[in-house]
């Protein structure tokens, strides 16, 4: 289970609309216990310019810089998130094939806009 506040839930469909019609992508930084708890929410270029409609990626040099500074503060990467425009919310093949699976997903459609 996840644990995520109404608040950095927000700022995840702000990323999504800002984004559309691109996927947008982004690091959930938070607690590991018996629930996982997201305690910021912190949005990412999407580095894929030639599919960037219907795929992301993350600068894995961003994603060090952001587990160092969470790190810093007693906070591990636990998860990302991603948009899916005008599709469903559940994982593609691609999406599937790339998930670590120690880490939560939350996927978020947005249709029209």
């Amino acid at each position: 289970m996840i644990l995520i506040s109404t608040n950095n839930l927000e700022k995840i469909y702000r990323h999504v609309r800002e984004a559309y019609p691109l996927e947008c992508c982004g690091v959930l930084v938070g607690l590991l216990g018996d629930k996982r708890e997201v305690r910021e929410v912190i949005k990412v270029e999407n580095m894929n310019k030639e599919r960037g409609h219907d795929r992301y990626e993350i600068d894995p040099h961003e994603l060090y810089i952001i587990d160092k500074d969470s790190s810093k503060k007693g906070l591990k990467v636990i998860g990302f998130y991603h948009s899916h425009p005008d599709h469903p919310p559940y994982p593609s093949a691609f999406d599937s094939e790339r998930a670590w699976q120690s880490y939560s997903y939350i996927i978020i459609s947005i249709y029209k806009g």
